[in-house]
């Protein structure tokens, strides 16, 4: 990833390359790539990411199901990468379900218990007790 270093901060796409500010990072650019859309939609050798992008999809969905619901208590606290590792421990919980088949996992079958001493805050560590007293009474 580049980052951009000169006096002119650019947003947006030019030519490939996509130009973009991160709220950690700065202003970084990055080279646009990958297979077309309708490939990954339609063909057979694709199968095994439309399955990972349904389960990350459903990952994301539920990770945001729970910031919803604790917005009141995370809006102080939560650092700026909280939602990506949320969604990265959902992965975990839905990668865990034993009674669906790969693509068609998900978190209600999965292993809610991973979630378990997640850190809504990396620089304040908040500890465990909140969530852990929150999926215990339910």
């Amino acid at each position: 990833m580049a980052r951009q270093k000169g006096i002119i901060k650019l947003q947006g796409q030019m030519g490939g390359v996509s130009f973009y500010k991160s709220q950690q990072d700065g202003f970084l650019a990055r080279e646009k790539g990958g297979v077309d859309a309708e490939r990954i939609k339609n063909d057979p050798n694709f199968e095994r990411t439309r399955e990972n992008g349904a389960e990350f999809g459903r990952a994301g969905a539920a990770g945001k199901l729970l910031r919803t619901a604790l917005r009141a208590l995370l809006i102080n606290i939560a650092d700026s990468r909280m939602t990506s590792r949320l969604t990265r421990e959902m992965v975990k919980v839905i990668q865990a379900d034993a009674t669906n088949v790969r693509g068609q996992r998900n978190v209600i079958d999965g292993e809610a218990e991973l979630l378990n001493g997640f850190e809504f805050n990396l620089d304040g560590k908040l500890g465990s007790t909140f969530f852990c007293s929150v999926h215990s009474n339910h």
